[in-house]
């Protein structure tokens, strides 16, 4: 290519469509300053897109389809770019976002939802939107040459949607979207398959089209939240180390996932396959994980965490795990990645489970360092993996509601938080199990300390270091479900004393852990730490956790 560099005072680059090739030097784009339109569309240049291209600050249009740009997209945290494009070519990993823009210092978010679709490509042409009083980027579908190419296919198949193996798969298509049946394979490379319907059915063009903005990074993938046309707003997991089954089985454990239904589980709606990769879609919910309510929040959500709400979280933890340990009984562990990243909390403090069954997937050398489940006692000393050690889990949360700190066991590096195992084990031993909660529940509730130090006494039981002696799902539940009715029974009879907690009453009778659960409504998003919990990490999962970890 010319040495457009040298014309400073350049505006405008149109080169679309001829046969320039080779790569273009890192700094070419460094002077020019003034340049607002670029485009070098269908030709052959190859190797990194130039960094210098963030240096180019005026620009509002980049159009780099169709050519043989490898690697990752630069940060182009660019106030005025309106459009970009880089579909079409042979991009990877993973794409940078954030800036800060105008005197108010409002963030630009250069999100793009990164969905490989058929032929390797990459999402796409984007436009920006403005939300919530910062801008993103919209992402679109890939090309219209592209989506041709996979109608075509799909009326090849005589109105069948391609499956793995050569096989093809007769079901419901909307957009993109097949609908997924108990009868065989999911869709095709381009399509998502719907595994619940709760929210109603959308195609992988409806995410692509959505505001998009990445949330974080974990250590099983990327999360990403997407705001659809119609309302709707998911988290989309983009997992990597999900190679342990076949196309087949992990179509059979999405849909048993998808069919899972009780108030303190929430499904997935849909997931898109690839051999390399998959992508995850869950409902988003907006409030937030109770790691970040517990830890990182100082607002109104925090300080509604009360004696009542914790034991409300408490409780729908425990129903929610005894469900899964029901569903889910041929997963060696049926959660596996339980931790307070992975509780997501409705507009009532109602609790939802997250990030469960994925042992399934997950290849086992990866599963040793990307899931919670793993660092139970007996798998760290002698590999033994059983249910168990989700009780184990579950025990780290109880105590972590009751004491209001962060869980050592949570690092990898147990370099700070609190390590509750140890102080559990003190304080039962000393028979002082009150020294261990949290000065925010005792307060207004004194009466009921008896109760919180039952609840601390059924903590420790459930991480006993030799998992023979700890209780299964089932019993831990129920054991809960006892401090809880004896908290009501002391309500009832303080009813019209001074002895009763100073606060709003949990309403009862929530469903108990049962197939016959309703299924959990409202919006979720997923949650990580990796580090201070902040503002950031609120709706992002830990998987990832998606949190993703």
């Amino acid at each position: 290519m010319p040495a457009f560099s040298r014309l400073q005072a350049l505006k405008s680059i149109f080169l679309a469509g001829n046969s320039f090739s080779g790569d273009i030097p890192d700094n070419f784009f460094s002077g020019l300053s003034h340049l607002k339109k670029l485009w070098l569309s269908n030709n052959g240049f190859e190797g990194p897109i130039p960094s210098s291209l963030s240096k180019a600050t005026n620009l509002m249009e980049i159009h780099l389809e169709g050519n043989h740009f490898a690697g990752a997209i630069p940060d182009l945290a660019i106030p005025s770019l309106t459009s970009l494009d880089v579909s079409s070519n042979k991009l990877s990993g993973p794409v940078s976002a954030g800036a800060s823009s105008g005197s108010a210092g409002a963030a630009v978010g250069l999100v793009l939802l990164v969905v490989l679709v058929a032929g390797g490509a990459m999402a796409v042409a984007s436009k920006r939107q403005k939300r919530a009083g910062f801008e993103t980027l919209g992402v679109e579908q890939a090309t219209a040459i592209e989506e041709e190419k996979r109608e075509k296919k799909r009326s090849e198949a005589g109105g069948s949607v391609a499956a793995g193996g050569g096989s093809t798969k007769r079901g419901r298509r909307t957009g993109s979207s097949v609908k997924g049946s108990a009868g065989g394979g999911g869709g095709g490379a381009a399509e998502l398959v719907m595994v619940n319907e709760s929210k109603g059915v959308f195609g992988l063009q409806d995410l692509m089209r959505a505001a998009a903005e990445v949330m974080g990074n974990g250590g099983m993938g990327s999360a990403y939240k997407a705001v659809m046309a119609n309302g709707v707003a998911v988290v989309v997991k983009r997992m990597k180390e999900m190679n342990r089954v076949g196309k087949e089985t992990f179509e059979v454990e999405m849909r048993r996932l998808g069919r899972l239904n009780h108030p303190n589980v929430l499904p997935p709606l849909a997931y898109h396959y690839r051999k390399e990769e998959k992508l995850v879609i869950s409902e988003l919910v907006p409030k937030g994980s109770l790691l970040y309510i517990l830890h990182g929040d100082r607002g109104a959500d925090h300080a509604a965490l009360n004696w009542p709400t914790r034991l409300k979280i408490i409780r729908g933890i425990a129903r929610g795990m005894a469900y899964l340990h029901a569903e889910l009984n041929s997963i060696d562990i049926p959660h596996g990645n339980l931790k307070s990243g992975n509780v997501l909390l409705a507009d009532d403090f109602e609790p939802l489970l997250v990030d469960y069954g994925l042992l399934a997937f997950i290849n086992p050398s990866h599963a040793s360092q990307a899931m919670f489940a793993f660092k139970s006692p007996e798998i760290l000393r002698d590999r033994h993996v059983s249910p168990k050690s989700d009780v184990y889990c579950l025990g780290i949360i109880v105590l972590e509601l009751l004491s209001g700190k962060f869980p050592a066991q949570y690092l990898n590096n147990t370099k700070g938080g609190t390590d509750v195992v140890r102080w559990a084990g003190s304080v039962i031993a000393e028979n002082q199990p009150a020294s261990l909660l949290d000065p925010a529940i005792t307060q207004g509730c004194k009466a009921e300390v008896p109760e919180m130090e039952g609840m601390v006494r059924v903590g420790a039981e459930l991480i006993e270091a030799d998992p023979d002696r700890r209780p299964d799902m089932k019993e831990a539940a129920r054991r809960i479900e006892e401090v809880g009715a004896a908290t009501e029974k002391r309500r009832r009879d303080s009813v019209g004393t001074t002895a009763v907690c100073h606060v709003e009453l949990v309403r009862e009778g929530q469903a108990a852990a049962s197939p016959g659960g309703a299924g959990a409504a409202g919006d979720w998003a997923a949650v990580g730490r990796t580090g201070s919990i902040t503002e950031r990490s609120r709706s992002i999962g830990d998987n990832v956790s998606f949190a993703i970890s």
